[in-house]
């Protein structure tokens, strides 16, 4: 998250984009790829559990978490493209709008609880109980064991199933000063709204990979 940042404007959610709205999306995404600032999240950004890199005692083993709209994921997508010297294309832009449309994504942002050395063993322990499918092809962390989520939104409550970015590697801080490598990665769920309102409550409810629940509330209201 560290190209992420929290200011930005408050719209209202557009559950399908158009022409204008899309166009608009990729202008807003290439416009934040300068060097005095990095993605803008604004309110998209629902929740922030861990500030910086050090790991504080019983600190949350999730980052944040950020809600994906149409025209967030849209935007979200132009930037990246952008930075990576590749702009994304008008008939791209057409195709992403038809495909997000009434689709809300929540990327959860998570770190593992155990060091490197001793994640090995929590998984395999874990894998004997749970009986989680193995890949001998992908590396086992923390992120194999999260859930399927649930949105209720307008008096429905809908379900999706976790797709993981991980996990990677990175450096942490213990409150001793002592550095520490632990596995990260991103959880995504996405949720297919069929006539998603633009207004109204919501929550988000998952649990972290040893079964902590969190429940996010929120109101489409807020977000573009």
């Amino acid at each position: 998250m560290a190209l992420l940042t929290l200011a930005g404007p408050v719209e209202a959610i557009i559950p399908n984009l158009n022409t204008a709205n899309s166009i608009q999306a990729k202008l807003d995404g290439e416009a934040m790829n300068t060097r005095e600032s990095g993605y803008v999240l604004g309110t998209y950004l629902l929740k922030a559990y861990n500030q910086d890199v050090i790991l504080r005692p019983n600190s949350p083993e999730i980052d944040g978490v950020v809600l994906g709209t149409p025209y967030e994921r849209l935007r979200y997508e132009a930037y990246l493209s952008h930075l990576e010297g590749k702009p994304i294309t008008g008939a791209r832009v057409g195709t992403m709008a038809r495909t997000l449309a009434d689709k809300l994504t929540f990327r959860v942002y998570s770190h593992s609880p155990f060091a490197l050395d001793d994640e090995e063993e929590q998984w395999q322990l874990a894998y004997k109980t749970d009986k989680i499918k193995a890949d001998p092809d992908k590396q086992r962390s923390d992120l194999d064991f999260f859930k399927s989520a649930t949105l209720t939104i307008a008096g429905k409550t809908y379900t999706a199933k976790p797709v993981v970015d991980g996990p990677y590697r990175d450096n942490f801080t213990l409150p001793s000063g002592e550095a520490t490598s632990r596995n990260l990665g991103v959880v995504f769920y996405t949720f297919d709204v069929k006539n998603l309102p633009p207004r109204g409550a919501f929550a988000f409810n998952f649990e972290d990979s040893r079964g902590k629940a969190y429940s996010i509330k929120s109101d489409l209201n807020s977000y573009r």
